[in-house]
């Protein structure tokens, strides 16, 4: 199953999520919950607190490639998700891991 959560600002995406990820990790077996707002805060609704907050690491960027598969371009990951739990996953309460997509350095031009 694959959800994506979307909407306006302060409509509550974050606590849906994490609490739909804990729910169905409690019941259904492990799940990847997956924060790419610019104001990544999924860590803490998923139980792990401000500490835990601090220690989470950031997929870097370039691991999209573009491949040329049958005539058509797709794009993909440049290494194996495996890895990529490996090196940058979270563990979670309730057989939930996280990953977190680069967050912003700071303000700039809009």
């Amino acid at each position: 199953m694959k959800v994506s959560v979307a909407g306006k600002g302060g409509s509550g995406k974050t606590t849906c999520s994490g609490t739909l990820s804990r729910l169905l990790g409690r019941t259904g077996g492990p799940v990847l919950a997956v924060d790419a707002d610019s104001n990544p805060n999924l860590a803490v609704t998923l139980g792990l607190g401000r500490a835990g907050f601090d220690s989470v690491t950031p997929l870097p960027h370039g691991l999209m490639e573009h491949r040329r598969v049958n005539g058509e371009v797709t794009l993909s990951l440049s290494r194996p998700l495996e890895d990529l739990l490996d090196a940058y996953g979270v563990s979670c309460p309730d057989d939930v891991t996280l990953l977190q997509l680069g967050a912003p350095s700071g303000a700039g031009k809009g």
